[in-house]
């Protein structure tokens, strides 16, 4: 559960007079079998500047979580959340009204009683290979069930409420009816879109079980407060979940376009609108989504998977990623097409261009955008295919008609 390059830090907090614990998902994880390379660990019995100094052995120390008795550092391929233990208070309203306060010397079980779920609750010691686990989350685990660790404080975060369905879709796992009814009743109005955003898109990447986390947000009203367009699951979710997108960007185009698959694409505007998805490490996923929104009517195959005309099928290529198009509409046909057709990864090259156009007499102006589109469509029905059949359908629309 432990890298071997990370055992020295433990070691040191303990010749220090302090335990280390690694706590969190990374535990949970690693007791469902699942790889992590996030690790949060949580320091006992050491004030803040004795950890700091620990952790400098390991690197550079980013402090921005200071005042809340949180570190972060970088080393050997793992990014280390390392923390004192701390209590959380209400003192207003929303995620930013909850005061954390650390206190090294708070105890396991205190510390653990501020997490949300129980499977999330579970302490590790590597040097004393032993589990801390005092709200049984380990037993929930192989109960497959999720669990409140304290139903009194789950609700101070109603952010949570969605994290519980990110849970549901990610491990497929039952909610405990205590914790269920709990969720139906946070007020989610205070949320700000980016948090709610941060879990949609946990749910919509590390799910593989949407249809499940999706039905338990609408039980429990949670999308009829944050997002009343996504009533059901549609019916592609789990399907399209399985489809292997290696660019993270891409693949969350394609959930999202899957998401919002059975409402009409205004509504899908105002979901993205809503969440504010715009462009995501410089990729346009609002743009790509809703391309993939706009032409799934035309690119859906007929039965027997056969794909739209030819001429359609160009047309799609115009702007739609046709791997995630295909995707989408669930037909390897329309994709077999666009690599027959040339327009698999990216539209057809144009057979002219405005240069050529006043080469051939053609002066600049709306004449000339006009001719272009025209000898576009022509290229796209398939009537002309070289730039020498261009030209002499050039020459063709040039032809002054008779009068009548």
């Amino acid at each position: 559960m432990l890298p071997d390059s990370l055992r020295d830090l433990f070691v040191r907090c303990r010749v220090a007079g302090g335990r280390a614990l690694l706590v969190g998902g990374s535990v949970r994880d690693a007791l469902l079998g699942h790889p992590s390379k996030d690790l949060d660990i949580e320091v006992h019995g050491l004030p803040l500047e004795a950890v700091v100094r620990i952790l400098r052995t390991l690197g550079p120390v980013n402090e921005v979580g200071r005042a809340f008795g949180v570190l972060k550092v970088r080393h050997a391929g793992h990014e280390l959340d390392v923390s004192l233990p701390r209590r959380d208070q209400r003192e207003g309203v929303g995620h930013k009204g909850i005061r954390a306060t650390s206190d090294p010397d708070l105890g396991v079980t205190e510390a653990a009683r501020r997490r949300d779920l129980t499977i999330n609750a579970i302490a590790y010691d590597p040097l004393a290979d032993t589990f801390e686990d005092p709200f049984a989350g380990r037993a929930d685990l192989e109960r497959r069930l999720l669990r409140a660790v304290d139903p009194t404080t789950f609700g101070e975060d109603p952010l949570r409420a969605l994290r519980v369905a990110q849970f549901v879709a990610r491990f497929g796992f039952a909610v405990d009816p205590a914790l269920e009814a709990l969720c139906a009743e946070m007020p989610l109005a205070e949320l700000p879109s980016e948090r709610v955003r941060g879990e949609v898109e946990k749910l919509l990447l590390k799910g593989r079980h949407l249809a499940l986390g999706w039905d338990f947000a609408a039980r429990t009203r949670i999308w009829e407060k944050v997002l009343p367009e996504w009533s059901a699951a549609p019916a592609c979710l789990d399907r399209v979940a399985r489809v292997p997108v290696a660019d993270p960007n891409r693949r969350l185009t394609l959930l999202y376009a899957a998401a919002c698959s059975e409402v009409p694409l205004a509504e899908a505007e105002a979901v993205l609108d809503r969440l504010r998805v715009f462009r995501v490490g410089g990729f346009p996923v609002r743009r790509a989504a809703l391309s993939l929104l706009a032409r799934q009517g035309a690119a859906r195959p007929a039965p027997g998977d056969v794909p739209p005309p030819d001429a359609v099928v160009r047309r799609l290529g115009e702007d739609a990623d046709m791997d995630l198009l295909a995707a989408l509409v669930d037909s390897p046909a329309l994709l077999a097409a666009a690599e027959r057709l040339g327009v698999r990864d990216g539209p057809l090259p144009a057979l002219l261009s405005g240069t050529d156009l006043t080469a051939l007499g053609v002066p600049p102006g709306p004449e000339l955008g006009r001719l272009l589109a025209q000898v576009r469509g022509l290229q796209l029905d398939g009537a002309i295919a070289t730039p020498a059949e261009a030209r002499a359908a050039v020459a063709r629309l040039l032809v002054p008609h008779p009068s009548p």
